[in-house]
């Protein structure tokens, strides 16, 4: 039982550094029987091994700094970097006590490495290959969250990728520790949400996350969203409907040919790159953020209002994305959804023009259908007096059919060209200007919706829209 990389890595005779541990993750995904993502070492005078290994593999060596009191280094094979090895200083006089500081038992396991790069002997002091058959998740130590909060999120995000249940004690220690996250980086936090919210079954973990009192210390606008009581609309309070928001949108995901058909794989191409499926679970967690600043009541009526919600939540997103270190591709995305999930309810009603939706979607493009599925969560969420089961119903349907148009029609006309261009306008005698942006705008609208198909309707269409000249 040994990874075949490994045997290749450590076939260089001159590199001789003992003893050589596999630890971690490594060992607890090969007890499990599967394939480990990353190959994690400690040793002795880690530095010097690293570099001896790189010089004779000709291998690259990085050093990480993200925790600068524990030096480790990346050994990266030049031709193919997706084969690498971190190899990490022993933290202690031996391998019981680097164990020892880790977070969980299941990670708390190590296998001596022998000459050959095959694994030896065992070392598990704190019976992490026992809780792995038992599939729980124990603490190593009492300090274990003290010692690096961060870890309440790992305890989570294992619980989620594993399936595996959290001890009651080191449950009620991370609700005891909740607080100590807040000083920890927005980018080491986000880096274990995203993993969380990539599992299918995530919002059980962020309900579980919010009991914990873990939700309130990583994004404490949230407090103002409990208690926030709604219109008719909604039969419940504002937060309880976006965690159910969230339910419904996790449903969607796990459910896509029931919805979308035979278009469901391409909706889930669409949410594979980068992080757009974990941030579309996000985006219905705070769709609705900024409620709790705008809520106002009406003057005549007495009906509780949210005017311009949509847009002081998205300020509040951008703030959180800014804080968790997105990257702008993401944050852009994030706060998109979530100016946009008032007007996607809006554009399904009977009466909007053909160029007002294209227009929409020349401007959303691929993010229009996110936003679709965020309005379907919403809305399915909306179970208040005055939400009907035909409204829900027709948005549903329009949804569907959209989704549809969208990847056999709407994007195809998106992507095309436009049938004139300022050039041929200034061949009319249109000047360069606002004028020739208004008229360029108009064609372009009529190409959208396939008012005009040709560059002579085009020119025709044009012409009519140019002030009669005098001689």
């Amino acid at each position: 039982m040994y990874p075949i990389s490994l045997k290749s890595w450590l076939s260089c005779s001159a590199v001789t550094i003992r003893p050589l541990y596999l630890v971690g993750g490594t060992v607890r995904d090969l007890l499990l029987g599967d394939q480990p993502k990353d190959l994690d070492l400690v040793c002795r005078n880690a530095k010097d091994f690293a570099h001896l290994l790189g010089e004779c593999k000709n291998a690259a060596v990085v050093p990480m700094e993200k925790k600068p009191a524990e030096p480790c280094y990346r050994v990266v094979d030049r031709e193919h970097p997706d084969n690498f090895l971190d190899i990490a200083e022993m933290r202690g006089p031996t391998i019981y006590d680097d164990l020892g500081r880790r977070d969980f038992t299941i990670n708390a396991i190590a296998a001596e490495v022998r000459n050959d790069g095959t694994v030896g002997t065992i070392c598990d002091p704190f019976d992490g290959a026992g809780d792995l058959e038992r599939k729980t998740i124990k603490m190593t130590g009492k300090d274990s969250f003290v010692s690096d909060p961060l870890r309440i999120l790992r305890a989570f995000r294992f619980s989620a990728t594993l399936g595996f249940t959290i001890e009651p004690r080191a449950m009620e220690e991370m609700k005891r520790c909740a607080a100590l996250l807040q000083p920890v980086s927005g980018e080491r936090i986000m880096a274990e949400l995203l993993l969380i919210l990539k599992t299918p079954h995530s919002a059980s973990f962020i309900r579980e996350m919010d009991r914990c009192g873990v939700l309130e210390v990583l994004f404490p606008e949230i407090i103002f969203m409990k208690g926030c009581e709604q219109n008719g609309f909604h039969h419940q309070d504002v937060w309880e409907h976006s965690l159910l928001v969230t339910e419904n949108g996790e449903r969607i995901l796990n459910n896509l040919t029931s919805y979308f058909g035979d278009w469901a794989e391409a909706v889930l191409n669409n949410l594979a790159e980068n992080n757009r499926l974990p941030l579309l679970k996000l985006a219905a967690l705070v769709h609705d953020i900024g409620k709790p600043l705008t809520r106002g009541t009406h003057t005549k009526t007495g009906r509780i209002t949210f005017y311009g919600h949509d847009e002081e939540g998205a300020r509040l997103v951008d703030a959180i994305a800014e804080r968790m270190k997105l990257s702008g591709k993401d944050r852009d995305y994030l706060s998109l959804l979530v100016t946009e999930h008032l007007h996607v309810l809006s554009l399904a009603g009977n009466t909007v023009r053909a160029a007002t939706r294209m227009r929409w979607f020349r401007k959303m493009k691929d993010n229009a259908i996110p936003a679709i599925m965020l309005g379907i969560a919403d809305v399915e969420s909306s179970l208040g007096s005055e939400s009907t089961g035909k409204w829900r119903n027709h948005y549903l349907e329009w949804s569907k059919d959209t989704v549809r148009d969208y990847y056999e029609t709407i994007r195809t006309r998106l992507e095309s060209k436009n049938l004139i261009t300022g050039t041929d306008l200034i061949s009319l005698g249109v000047e360069p200007g606002p004028e020739m942006g208004r008229v360029l705008a108009i064609l372009r609208n009529a190409q959208d919706t396939g008012e005009i198909s040709t560059s002579e309707d085009a020119l025709a269409l044009a012409k009519g829209l140019l002030p009669k000249r005098t001689a």
